[in-house]
């Protein structure tokens, strides 16, 4: 057993599960697989935020069906869960030991036992990003390890190429000097739906013209800092921050439906801020707007 660097948790280190695996029982059969990605245009901690982001499994991914998560710390989860449309419920404890070393455990229908070793490590230009994992069972069945060490891999890689979106997303806003309230994250504040998003400085004075608005969004920059303008159907001027107030989806992306839009990111709806003649004045997301002389004056 060893101490990560958190408190009060201990953990059988990579080298050693293997052989204590072998040896659980007599008769066990443990085969390896393993995936590795060298992932550019991204930050550790936005990797790591990604990997305990649940939130973002039903925008972006179409494996996790249904998930309930029964216990969640800083360092931990345990998720009742559905693989695809197979007929079983998945018990999966994901453990944060150490920076950019989890583990993940599940069993499959009591017959195969599933051990995930993902760690990362920030190179220049990126984040390398490897998966090792161990398929454990009797060695009566250990014909299904094959197939499932496959299925395994080809998960990994369509999973890594749908969660690309995710971490070039978060570095080019980090590049605009966006910031995040999961900067330091973990497994319960990476699934809170609040504003986690800490916008950059606005201009002195900031404001825009609504001469070229219509009812098509049209985008409107401030410094570094993007908002979506568009008309409603009695002309009111509808206004939302381009960058998610949740963890910095593209809402321009998202789906929009009359004064609301749904970020690409995670499902969440966002109201926008509504303008006109009788109401020029409005708050929301961190932001307030001055509806004056056809411009918009904008201030957090």
């Amino acid at each position: 057993m060893k101490g990560s660097d958190m408190a009060s948790i201990r953990y059988l280190t990579p080298e050693n599960l293997y052989a204590r695996l072998n040896d659980f029982t007599s008769g066990m059969a443990v085969t390896k697989g393993s995936f590795e990605l060298m992932v550019d245009k991204c930050k550790m901690q936005d990797m790591e935020w990604n990997h305990m982001d649940q939130m973002h499994r039903f925008s972006i991914h179409n494996t996790y069906d249904k998930s309930v998560r029964i216990a969640t710390g800083e360092n931990f989860a345990v998720s009742l869960t559905q693989w695809g449309k197979w007929p079983f419920l998945i018990t999966v404890s994901d453990v944060y030991l150490a920076k950019g070393l989890f583990y993940q455990s599940l069993t499959l229908a009591g017959i195969i036992f599933l051990h995930s070793i993902i760690s990362m490590e920030e190179v220049e230009g990126g984040v390398k990003l490897k998966d090792e994992w161990y398929i454990a069972s009797h060695k009566l069945f250990k014909f299904l390890h094959k197939p499932l060490n496959k299925k395994l891999y080809k998960l990994n890689v369509r999973l890594q190429q749908e969660d690309e979106q995710i971490r070039h997303g978060r570095f080019e806003a980090r590049k605009k000097a966006y910031q995040f309230k999961t900067d330091v994250p973990d497994y319960y504040n990476s699934n809170l739906p609040g504003n986690n998003t800490i916008y950059p400085v606005l201009p002195e004075h900031a404001s825009f013209a609504l001469d070229d608005v219509t009812h098509e969004n049209t985008i409107k920059k401030l410094g570094e800092i993007e908002f979506i303008v568009k008309k409603d159907e009695v002309n009111n001027y509808l206004i939302w921050p381009a960058v998610c107030p949740h963890e910095g989806g593209p809402l321009i992306r998202g789906k929009f439906c009359e004064t609301r839009v749904t970020c690409p990111w995670h499902g969440l709806q966002f109201q926008a801020v509504q303008l006109s003649a009788a109401a020029p004045e409005a708050a929301r997301h961190g932001f307030s707007y001055l509806l004056k002389d056809g411009r918009v004056y904008v201030m957090q």
